[in-house]
């Protein structure tokens, strides 16, 4: 048992964890201001009808859950001197501002030319992003030394995240205020300023992990990589062996719908919390007060999801926490149309689903090791990307199930009945509560605990050794 317990503990120092952490607070500033802006900006500011606004943002949700696995790919069959995933957090970053910022950029083009360089925009945005993301997650292998540490590197890197968006939640309507005349360009600055933010933060990430990741190889691992890359010449891209085998695996199968799942909650519970507030409590001027305390409340569920999870274990973690944020979204069938009961329950909602979402980040660690361990796949930036993919095939999923609901209970914000508004609440109360056991279930069945991957790396070991 001794043993046990000595293999959970994190040996990162503070530094280091939010040092890596610092990553996820400049991503989540433009990443924000985007999913919050997107649709406005097009109808409000660029001029689009709706029709070519809801075309535009469809293509949008293409190009997101495609443009991981491109970032994954480019990762893995591209190195980049000097380092294998810290020059892609960069070069991703620089992409993301760029992209960012040309998005909301006011050129008087005709309607449809308009949409399309949007869409080449976004590409470009979205890209940045994914490398960025799929990159940085997958420097948590390389500076890990134990399964816990992966947990507090993404616990860092969760709470830096929350920070982000409480800080988002006052600046950016106070920049977008002090260009009253010229709202289009106070757009285009918002995006300039979060895209600088991010590329610094990466910089700092790149600066504090270089010594994990500074591309210092043996003359046996350069001469092996020099014929890799040579064998690259000829085949660029990813084989369909290599895919395969990278995503095939039960634990990645299992771990990809589970993150669908428990991602889609999140969509779910976004899209019709304004209708909500707003058709069944009439009260929609909270929404600030509540975006503040269920932040501060992820925020401290952040700061526990190591302790937990080295105390019961990851995947007990996920699954019991997401089953208790269920419990407060079924328990808002007894509370009628109280605001405070509702902040309530949906910051403990909130607070529960911190632990899940800080923990799918290490299961896809986890997954890279068990390929790497199992199949020789050693395509970390991919698999990774995968997991990203699932996170974006997530909000598709989320979104299809608010809006075709509303449509099936019968609601209708333009003309709400008292059966539709009962039906919008059972709809966002079945819905999450629903969605989230599913995901619980789902993840009991998710082969990779500790005792496992112990297990596994011993035999690889002695595998390597003999």
């Amino acid at each position: 048992m001794g043993e046990k317990k000595e293999k959970q503990k994190s040996t990162l120092s503070l530094g280091l964890r939010y040092g890596y952490g610092i990553g996820e607070f400049g991503l989540n500033f433009l990443l924000t201001f985007i999913t919050y802006y997107l649709t406005f900006f097009l109808t409000n500011m660029a001029g689009l009808s709706v029709a070519m606004a809801a075309t535009v943002t469809t293509v949008t949700t293409v190009i997101k859950v495609f443009g991981m696995p491109i970032a994954g790919v480019l990762i893995d069959t591209i190195r980049i001197k000097g380092s294998r995933f810290r020059g892609w957090m960069i070069a991703g970053s620089v992409l993301y501002l760029v992209g960012g910022t040309l998005l909301f950029l006011k050129l008087g083009l005709p309607p449809v030319a308009y949409a399309i360089l949007f869409c080449v925009f976004f590409f470009i945005y979205w890209l940045g992003y994914s490398i960025s993301w799929s990159s940085f997650r997958a420097l948590m292998d390389p500076v890990s030394n134990t399964p816990m540490d992966k947990v507090g590197l993404t616990a860092a890197a969760s709470q830096w995240g929350t920070v982000a968006r409480l800080i988002f939640s006052f600046i950016a309507a106070a920049i977008l205020g002090l260009f009253a005349t010229n709202p289009a360009a106070g757009y285009t600055t918002v995006n300039l300023i979060f895209g600088v933010i991010a590329v610094l933060c990466f910089f700092i990430v790149s600066m504090v992990t270089k010594r994990f990741d500074n591309d210092q190889l043996t003359d046996e691992q350069r001469a092996a990589l020099d014929a890799a890359a040579a064998a690259k010449k000829a085949k660029p891209k990813m084989s369909k062996a290599d895919f395969w085998k990278t995503i095939k695996t039960r634990p990645m199968l299992i771990f990809i719908l589970c993150a669908i799942f428990r991602c889609a909650v999140l969509t779910v519970m976004g899209t019709l919390l304004v209708y909500y507030l707003t058709y069944i409590l009439e009260n929609p001027g909270i929404v600030s007060i509540y975006m503040f305390i269920t932040y501060a409340m992820s925020f401290i569920g952040a700061l526990l999801v190591q302790p937990l999870a080295s105390r019961i274990g990851k995947r007990a973690t996920f699954v019991v926490t997401t089953l208790l944020s269920a419990v407060c979204i079924f328990a808002l069938l007894f509370t009628g149309t109280s605001t405070v009961a509702f902040i309530v329950l949906m910051s403990l909602f909130q607070f529960f689903g911190v632990f899940s979402s800080t923990l799918i980040p290490t299961c896809m660690a986890d997954i890279g090791e068990y390929n790497a361990m199992v199949n020789g796949s050693q395509a970390r930036g991919f698999t990774f990307s995968i997991g990203g993919m699932a996170i974006q095939i997530a909000a598709v999923l989320g979104a299809a199930v608010a809006s075709f609901g509303m449509l099936a209970v019968g609601f209708d914000p333009m003309a709400a009945t008292a059966a539709g508004i009962a039906g919008l609440k059972n709809l966002f109360i079945w819905g999450l509560g629903i969605i989230s056991v599913i995901s619980a279930l789902l993840f009991l069945l998710y082969p990779l605990t500790e005792e496992y991957m112990a297990k596994m790396r011993a035999d690889y070991a002695a595998k390597q050794e003999g």
